[in-house]
């Protein structure tokens, strides 16, 4: 039976990981900018902020153009998930992968087919989101959160489809419980100006009793979560291509589906040790290339050294 990993084997993880993580002078916090000391209020007081133009559009449609043609050309993707094969139980989050006759067709045919395709190792495939992932602004508001700077325990780079299937996995509400204690970190690489393109869905301040449904469940309904929390408190995080939102996901959120155009988003973890999948298994590494960890700084690797390093 699937389950989330136990909350009080995490939290001793955690609080082993802080105190040896505390004596490293390499793990010190990093200086937050006098503009993003409100941010950083936000995402203690609310659970998310979002910093504005952080990164130019056209640096970012960059990202956008070489994850499409990879896409097209079927290099470095994962074959993704089947939904013609879901059931109506929220909980039933694996499904089998596309045959890979049909996913051989290419975009056009498959997407009818699946919510999401992803790019396999995204450091290494699509290596300038590097400079992403260690952005000194980033870092610094994840560092003070913390406390100390923290591990990039997990990433990913996702186009979602916008088409006529229903709702599967994570575009229902559910807690991230890899941690106790965890950041996520979104780069939309196109603009999500309406509920209608798929932003990241948040309920405000819902992190401060989250622990209370630690492991319930794996997918929550929505109208039970608004009769808890209220409607106002349901917020879809609208940003353009250049912002990026960090967010305490020990708390409850999804992804919405895209409705008129398909989405493309760049997702980090940071934490401070790796991130558990369920029934209290280590999730799997997030992959570097050696001679790339090499070239970084030594306060560059300590964000990195978590990561399976590969030649």
């Amino acid at each position: 039976m699937l389950r989330a990993s136990d909350y009080s084997l995490l939290q001793k993880i955690y609080s082993k990981s802080e105190k040896k993580i505390s004596k490293d002078k390499n793990h010190k916090k990093t200086k937050v900018l006098s503009k993003d000391k409100i941010n950083l209020n936000n995402l203690n007081q609310n659970g998310f902020c979002i910093l504005r133009g952080v990164f130019s559009k056209k640096y970012i449609d960059n990202h956008r153009l070489e994850f499409q043609n990879q896409i097209e050309l079927l290099e470095n993707i994962s074959i993704p998930r089947d939904l013609t094969k879901q059931t109506k139980k929220k909980d039933d989050i694996f499904l089998p992968k596309l045959e890979k006759k049909l996913f051989d067709l290419g975009e056009k045919k498959f997407k009818k087919y699946t919510d999401s395709v992803k790019i396999r190792d995204p450091l290494i495939n699509l290596p300038k989101i590097l400079d992403i992932v260690l952005n000194e602004r980033i870092i610094s508001i994840c560092s003070n959160y913390f406390g100390f700077k923290p591990y990039l325990t997990f990433i990913k780079c996702v186009k979602s489809y916008a088409n006529k299937l229903n709702d599967h996995d994570t575009q229902h509400f559910h807690i991230d419980e890899s941690a106790i204690k965890l950041l996520k970190v979104f780069v939309y690489l196109n603009d999500v100006n309406s509920k209608n393109d798929g932003p990241f869905y948040y309920i405000k301040k819902s992190f401060l009793d989250a622990k209370k449904k630690w492991g319930l469940k794996l997918r929550w309904d929505e109208k039970y979560l608004k009769s808890i929390y209220g409607k106002k408190n349901f917020i879809p995080i609208l940003a353009k291509r250049g912002d990026v939102i960090i967010a305490n996901t020990i708390a409850f959120h999804k992804g919405l589906k895209p409705l008129k155009k398909n989405r493309n988003i760049l997702i980090l973890n940071y934490g401070l040790h790796m991130d558990y999948s369920l029934n209290n298994k280590p999730d799997i590494k997030a992959r570097i290339l050696k001679k790339d960890y090499n070239l970084q700084t030594k306060k560059n690797r300590t964000v990195l050294d978590l990561l399976e390093k590969v030649n």
